[in-house]
């Protein structure tokens, strides 16, 4: 019995040391930024992280949440990037840790919506709160009708409007700060989360995402003043959890990940020019120095900004979490 237990032991301690060998070599060959045309490297986040939400409110980007280590944890942490001399500040962090949430800016005031609690727990959170100008701490208001995680949440027309995400249902959900309420748009045709979203004029475009495990090419347009969807030009690949801008009109969506055992973080970065109308198409460009999915991307001074994301894509990750700020001009 004793040799059996010392047999299992050496078994278990071997087991140990192979699990350790690999993530420390996986951890080693984490890809680097390369040289990649019209790209350039901004000063880094503070600290690598990705599944966060972004913003750009009253001329800096705010990186809000996400997760952190190789116990991808949960954190508060809130990074505000001034363009006009490369560096980071931090402001006041969540009322709590959130990761997969949604944020954007409105009347000088940043919003931030729903996302999951911890790394154990996924359950879609329906809270919003807010950070005014000059506020020293984050303000609890009207939350969600249900729980959001892995959505977008784009500002038009002075609303908010929650796109995609886990949920019980595809709705749109629409905040008014005016009232302090929210009411249910029109469901997307195909529901999805880890998607991107942003706004042209008075529509969004819900570009990629997943739903039930597929990873999505779909492209879906909403029109805020109709409550109504239109189906979009779909991109050249499937994607999900892309980084997206919009510059004049020029739609920008990098990177992204199929989560799957065999899947990847799509090495990929696309132009699509809304005012081609019906014509309009997905147009290849330089990928961007590094490819990662999980960072919300931003536009800012008329760069597209990606900042932080994983290099890895599923539960590889937590071993690959970024702190690259990396910048396009178009």
């Amino acid at each position: 019995m004793q040799r059996l237990v010392r047999l299992l032991i050496v078994v278990l301690l071997g087991l140990v040391v192979g699990v350790a060998a690999y993530v420390g070599s996986l951890i080693l060959t984490n890809p680097g930024p390369r040289d990649a045309i019209g790209w350039t490297l901004l000063a880094p986040l503070p600290s690598a992280r990705g599944e966060t939400a972004a913003a750009v409110s009253q001329g800096r980007l705010y990186v809000v949440g996400g997760m952190t280590g190789l116990a991808g944890q949960a954190t508060a942490e809130v990074s505000v990037y001034d363009p006009a001399s490369n560096t980071w500040e931090t402001a006041p962090d969540l009322p709590a840790a959130r990761h997969h949430a949604g944020a954007a800016a409105l009347d000088r005031t940043l919003f931030v919506a729903g996302g999951g609690p911890t790394a154990e727990d996924w359950t879609p959170q329906p809270m919003l709160w807010s950070l005014p100008a000059g506020a020293e701490a984050w303000q609890e208001l009207a939350p969600m009708p249900e729980g959001r995680l892995g959505h977008r949440m784009v500002a038009v027309d002075g609303r908010l409007f929650v796109i995609g995400g886990v949920g019980s249902t595809g709705n749109v959900l629409i905040y008014d700060p005016a009232t302090d309420a929210w009411t249910a748009g029109a469901p997307m045709a195909v529901p999805r989360d880890h998607l991107a979203a942003v706004a042209v004029d008075s529509e969004i475009w819900a570009i990629g995402g997943r739903s039930g495990g597929q990873i999505h090419s779909r492209v879906d347009v909403y029109d805020t003043t109709t409550d109504a969807w239109r189906e979009g030009p779909p991109l050249p690949q499937p994607t999900s959890g892309a980084s997206e801008g919009v510059v004049g009109g020029v739609i920008l969506v990098s990177g992204g990940e199929n989560p799957g055992g065999a899947g990847g973080v799509v090495d990929r970065h696309w132009l699509l020019d809304t005012a081609a109308g019906a014509i309009a198409a997905w147009q290849p460009l330089s990928p961007p120095p590094l490819p990662v999915h999980g960072a919300h991307g931003a536009v800012i001074d008329g760069s597209f900004v990606i900042v932080g994301g994983a290099s890895r894509q599923g539960a590889y990750s937590r071993l690959s979490w970024s702190a690259f700020a990396q910048a396009y001009r178009p």
